[in-house]
């Protein structure tokens, strides 16, 4: 799923005119490893590109490397767009989330920013460890030692910054005003809060 033809806030610098040895680097990893390549969010930190460089070996940690299980990882991906209101987020994970095995009864609640009901104890728990680190910035004793016993410490820290990393993207997709593809209404992925 590629997007095309949008415009951000940032001024887009073409490829041939001679990007840094580290943009260069980055141009390289995004069309290898995003659905996105240049187009998407890649291209909103693209003004830092050693930033950018450093986020996407995040992105491909989490894609690749994390002991996460992967319906958790769309989980907390997609609690984090929804927090921040980052509609291009939902846009990209939603198919990702659904082709992971997450239910319907699980995202249309989350969608509308409400408590699913129908969730297995790891998303159970992944929910309540996320909503609680977004919105207050912390996270309870009582949150903290029930998502250990679920996932244990690394990936517990795994988790963490995981919400962490795409608490990046949505600013830069929020800073940026990085919109959804010609024709794709912003309501159809996240309603107003």
């Amino acid at each position: 799923m590629k997007v095309t033809g949008f415009t951000t806030r940032m001024v887009r610098v073409p490829r041939e005119q001679g990007p840094t040895v580290q943009g260069e680097a980055l141009f390289v990893a995004l069309q290898l490893h995003t659905d996105q390549g240049l187009d998407g969010v890649g291209f909103a930190g693209f003004g830092s590109a050693l930033m950018a460089k450093a986020l996407m070996d995040l992105y491909l940690y989490f894609r690749y490397r994390t002991a996460l299980p992967r319906p958790v990882v769309e989980l907390a991906i997609l609690i984090t767009g929804r927090e921040w209101n980052a509609g291009f987020e939902w846009f990209m994970h939603y198919p990702i989330a659904k082709t992971e095995g997450l239910t319907d009864e699980l995202l249309v609640p989350l969608r509308e920013g409400k408590r699913p009901a129908a969730m297995k104890a790891d998303e159970a728990a992944a929910y309540d460890f996320a909503i609680e680190l977004l919105r207050t910035h912390r996270v309870s004793d009582a949150t903290y030692q029930k998502a250990l016993s679920v996932f244990g410490e690394k990936n517990l820290v795994d988790l963490t910054s995981l919400i962490a990393t795409y608490s990046t993207y949505a600013a830069l997709i929020n800073v940026n005003q990085l919109p959804l593809p010609a024709g794709e209404p912003a309501m159809r992925y996240l309603p107003a809060k």
